[in-house]
């Protein structure tokens, strides 16, 4: 049996998420921030914004490898999925995934439940000029790894589907693409270099700060409770969105993540 949630019910259960994912970094000294629109909401205002529907976290990639290898040790009814942990997984980050809620998209694909997304801050070349060839080999690489997803070949259309072998048949094995991936996102260790961003998340360009924005946290207001942040939020901020304190028009305000949600009895 499944009950289906509404946005509200949605966000109580993120919510809920986060308290678990704060306390285990809190306990376990993991340096973690809400990230993107996540860490914009806190910004502007004090939460979720209001037309958004997912939360976005980051963590300086030492910290991700820590809290990849003790996080699911302690946890069952909250994961962090990854390919890592499910080949079939179609995304080179990962889903800390509600695993007692089932997500169907809005092309009846149904892979995993209420999710948080959370993404590594690895470093990246000074120049900008290098880093738009970085990214654009980490774009490259990352259409290949999804594309060859068993999810992406999921569809009740069989011509969509024969389209879609057709069209991935020549592509690597996902394993070989994730070797690579791992390789170019480990070339420029976070550790020692003066930029870093967390490229996976899909923001490209917009990504490259100095890696000293990610040294320093503090706790910012979220709905009501308080979760950790960069202390240089304008400068990733700017970065990322230019006049980040402007509303976006009405237009573009607007859901995008989830289809169809649902709790299972």
């Amino acid at each position: 049996m499944k009950k289906s949630l509404g946005i509200e019910e949605i966000r109580q259960i993120q919510l809920r998420m986060m308290d678990e994912v704060d306390s285990f970094c809190t306990a376990n000294n993991i340096n973690y921030s809400l990230s993107g629109g996540s860490l914009l909401g806190a910004v502007r205002h004090k939460g979720f914004i209001p037309w958004d529907d997912d939360v976005d976290l980051l963590m300086p990639r030492p910290d991700y490898e820590r809290f990849l290898s003790l996080f699911n040790k302690s946890h069952e009814d909250i994961k962090a999925l990854n390919y890592r942990v499910d080949s079939n997984f179609p995304r080179p980050f990962t889903k800390i995934t509600d695993m007692n809620t089932r997500i169907v998209a809005r092309n009846g694909i149904s892979c995993y439940g209420v999710f948080l997304d959370l993404f590594p801050v690895d470093g990246q070349p000074d120049s900008e000029e290098e880093t738009r060839v970085y990214v654009n080999r980490y774009r490259s690489l990352n259409k290949k790894f999804y594309k060859r997803a068993p999810i992406y070949r999921m569809t009740s259309n069989p011509l969509i589907m024969l389209k879609t072998i057709i069209r991935t048949r020549f592509y690597p094995p996902r394993e070989e693409t994730y070797a690579q991936i791992r390789d170019l996102l480990g070339s420029y260790p976070f550790e020692s270099s003066n930029f870093a961003g967390a490229v996976t998340g899909g923001s490209g360009m917009g990504t490259h700060i100095p890696s000293s924005v990610y040294h320093e946290f503090i706790r910012r207001e979220f709905e009501g409770r308080t979760y950790s942040t960069v202390k240089d939020a304008d400068t990733y901020l700017k970065r990322m969105y230019g006049d980040y304190m402007k509303l976006p028009p009405l237009s573009e305000q607007r859901t995008h993540h989830f289809g169809k949600v649902y709790k299972l009895l």
